[in-house]
């Protein structure tokens, strides 16, 4: 009977911790999304921080920079990631850009030799206003004289394929940097800066050997899908996939990577007061890839959105944390420098 009555009262001790115990708080969810050039990096950090921590759980979603800022705009997102400026439609609340990650824009091609049949994707070498000859349609096969005249190694295995020119179909911030650049060495061709694609074409409208497709990861589907054709992504989406080597302003062409990418932004400094930074692509600095761009967070400032602590410490978490640790095996470049200070003290500033 005592045996009994033991087991009885140690039972009822055991249910009555159970009752007082507090239940587990489920993590605050924290929706935002954007930009799809910094999405596999983000991705990345968002896993690692939730398991860092119980107390909020970070989704973002590649939507494009144009839904981005609308989605931001809106408060469908918390947070939002933005390549490019508001154009319009800018919040009436409080908010800032905040330099979060920095990249390459790459010229992902499908092409192979004529002789060898190996690929010349990253062995082709094109100056800016090829690039942007490219774009246009002007140049509509790949054996092209002024290809070829740049290319005297390989000249003879470029093969006559027709080019064709793969673009984002979506509003999108790497859209506007590919603009940014080709508008700052072909104004003529390209004078046109924006998030749309489509409507940047000289006359307004695509050329007939252009396919669209929707964010980075459907112009690279594209690009994988047809011989000859090139199209511009980030270079963490091209996963490796050959993309040619571009000029930069010393003359030097140069392949994209995380560290010819870091050589470029290390000296990009000129800050505007919002947060922006202001790319100068007549800087010669040796061994830099030549289109490389910084991603932007869109957070509140006034404290009148949800889960303000919780976009704070993620944002820190990427700028301290997971840009010096993921940023590079990602293929993405994490801010340093004055861009650094500037954005860890914008990131004060969201409430």
């Amino acid at each position: 009977m005592r045996r009994i009555l033991a087991i009885a009262g140690s039972s009822a001790i055991a249910l009555s911790l159970v009752a007082m115990a507090a239940p587990a708080q489920a993590a605050e969810t924290i929706p935002g999304g954007g930009a799809s050039f910094p999405a596999v990096f983000l991705q990345q950090c968002a896993a690692d921080f939730n398991g860092s921590q119980s107390n909020f759980s970070v989704n973002y979603t590649s939507t494009g920079s144009g839904t981005g800022k609308g989605n931001f705009t809106k408060g469908t997102f918390v947070f939002a990631q933005t390549d490019s400026a508001y154009a319009s439609g800018e919040p009436t609340f409080g908010w800032e850009y905040i330099p979060n990650i920095g990249g390459a824009v790459v010229a992902a091609i499908n092409l192979k030799s004529a002789t060898t049949g190996r690929t010349l994707g990253s062995s082709l070498q094109l100056k800016q206003t090829t690039l942007a000859k490219i774009y246009s349609g002007v140049i509509k096969t790949w054996n092209d004289p002024e290809i070829l005249k740049d290319n005297p190694r390989i000249a003879k295995g470029i093969p006559a394929t027709p080019v064709t020119i793969a673009y984002r179909s979506d509003s999108s911030g790497t859209t506007n940097n590919w603009l940014q650049y080709l508008n700052a060495f072909a104004p003529t061709i390209f004078p046109k800066v924006q998030d749309d694609m489509s409507t940047a074409f000289p006359g307004g409208t695509p050329p007939a050997n252009s396919v669209a497709g929707r964010g980075n990861q459907g112009v690279m589907a594209n690009v994988v899908a047809k011989d000859g054709t090139i199209g511009y992504v980030d270079l963490g989406d091209a996963k490796g996939y050959p993309a040619a080597r571009i000029q930069n302003a010393s003359g030097e062409f140069i392949a994209p990577s995380a560290a010819s990418a870091a050589k470029n932004l290390a000296n990009q400094l000129n800050l505007q007061s919002n947060g922006l930074v202001k790319l100068d692509y007549a800087s010669k600095v040796k061994g830099a890839y030549p289109i490389s761009i910084f991603s932007y967070a869109l957070a509140r400032t006034d404290g009148n959105g949800p889960n303000g602590r919780g976009v704070r410490q993620f944002m820190d978490y990427v700028l301290q944390k997971c840009g010096p640790s993921r940023a590079a095996s990602l293929g993405y470049v994490p801010v340093g420098g004055k861009v650094l200070a500037k954005a860890t003290a914008l990131v004060k500033n969201i409430k």
